[in-house]
């Protein structure tokens, strides 16, 4: 059972790499590493503090840019401005940590502080809107595992309002509603929320909010690690349509599999990440406070995770470090290989076989039984259906 010294020790590790991560990338540290959020101070349009989408289109979702406006007002300067958005990463990330320690309270299970001291949270920790978005989705899942539909529907699209990823998340949660009248209440609360933080925009300046898809729609390959099969950037329209139908594929299967609510969004997630044609590193945020309530623990975590922080320290070397054959590419490659073999370690854990989490494609439908995989069926018979059943095992 997870005690409140877990949690505050986990508070304590989560603080530790965000005061670094703060250090990492503070305007006055000589050396400083890059982030997003400094780069913003140099459009003229966030310098002057107008309101994103009104003025100026933004290529994140709208709650992105009104945390970054925000962080502006308040902070006036450009310091102010960052240790604005500082201050309130470090409140999203202890909200964060609460909601990670209830969840896995629920499964009854201690969160380690190891988790929140991975490489991504100290160097991406203070970085982007990565923080906000995973502390929203957490926060969704906690809602939904404690019985209250409508604020986890609330959470969830305040996620995808700051960032698109986690609309992978809806299935997972209308499948564990599972009943017809739950399910669409909680979409009418979800679009309802989406609504609320967009329509203002798309009234005030339709072309700006429309921007930031638009400038989603046309960017190119980025940490994908098919850039290995589409190396010219001439094919890259192939190669969004490759990664798009990878992604449907697997998070067809991991919609269909017997699996907790916690382990379903954990492998949506890694679905998508998988598939998508831009996976910047900054989104491991998104994926360790799952792995961390999952308890995961394997060694390929540590190589996914050490590869990942790499990219940026190695990528301002690079003359062209989206391409192929470059050393930011080489560690996104190690990374995506290593979040494969720590989701197979997982599902091993979990009682699923390789075999098992593949389509059933000459398997009739069968009842819904209990979570895991399916029995072995009883023995027939007959010799002739013997074969045949035995057979159709070996699927199974």
């Amino acid at each position: 059972m997870a005690s409140r010294k877990s949690l505050y020790a986990c508070l304590a590790a989560a603080f530790a790499s965000l005061l670094v991560s703060a250090d990492l990338h503070d305007p006055l540290s000589v050396p400083n590493i890059y982030s997003d959020i400094i780069s913003f101070w140099g459009r003229s349009w966030v310098a002057q503090g107008s309101l994103p989408y009104v003025s100026q289109g933004f290529e994140y979702p709208t709650l992105s840019g009104v945390i970054l406006y925000v962080a502006r007002t308040i902070g006036g300067s450009e310091l102010g401005y960052y240790y604005t958005f500082t201050a309130m990463s470090f409140v999203s990330t202890g909200v964060l940590v609460w909601a990670c320690w209830k969840v896995a309270k629920k499964r009854g299970k201690d969160l380690k502080p190891l988790y929140f001291l991975l490489p991504s949270f100290i160097i991406y920790g203070i970085y982007n809107f990565d923080i906000f978005h995973v502390t929203f989705a957490m926060l969704g899942l906690l809602a939904l595992m404690s019985g209250k539909r409508t604020s986890s529907a609330l959470a969830l699209g305040l996620a995808i309002a700051t960032k698109l990823t986690t609309f992978v998340l809806i299935p997972v949660f209308l499948l564990e509603i599972r009943e017809w009248k739950g399910m669409t209440k909680f979409l009418v609360v979800l679009l309802a929320t989406l609504a609320a933080v967009n329509l203002p925009f798309i009234v005030a300046n339709y072309g700006n909010w429309i921007y930031t898809y638009t400038f989603q729609r046309g960017y190119g390959l980025e940490e994908a690690w098919y850039v290995w099969i589409f190396q010219n950037p001439s094919t890259w329209g192939a190669a969004k349509s490759f990664g798009l139908a990878l992604m449907g594929l697997l998070l067809l299967r991991v919609y269909t599999l017997r699996v907790d609510v916690v382990t379903r969004s954990y492998l949506a997630i890694t679905a998508y990440l998988l598939g998508t044609y831009v996976y910047a590193p900054q989104w491991n945020l998104l994926l360790i406070p799952f792995a961390a309530v999952l308890a995961l623990d394997t060694p390929s975590m540590y190589i996914w995770e050490a590869c990942n922080a790499m990219i940026i320290l190695t990528w301002f070397d690079q003359s062209n470090p989206t391409m192929a054959w470059t050393i930011p590419q080489e560690f996104a490659l190690v990374r995506d290989v290593m979040l494969v073999v720590m989701t197979l370690s997982l599902m091993r854990r979990e009682g699923w076989s390789l075999r098992s989490m593949l389509p059933h494609l000459r398997q009739k439908t069968l009842d819904p039984g209990p979570l895991g995989p399916e029995p072995a069926a009883p023995a027939p018979v007959t010799l002739q259906a013997s074969r045949d059943t035995s057979d159709l095992a070996s699927r199974s």
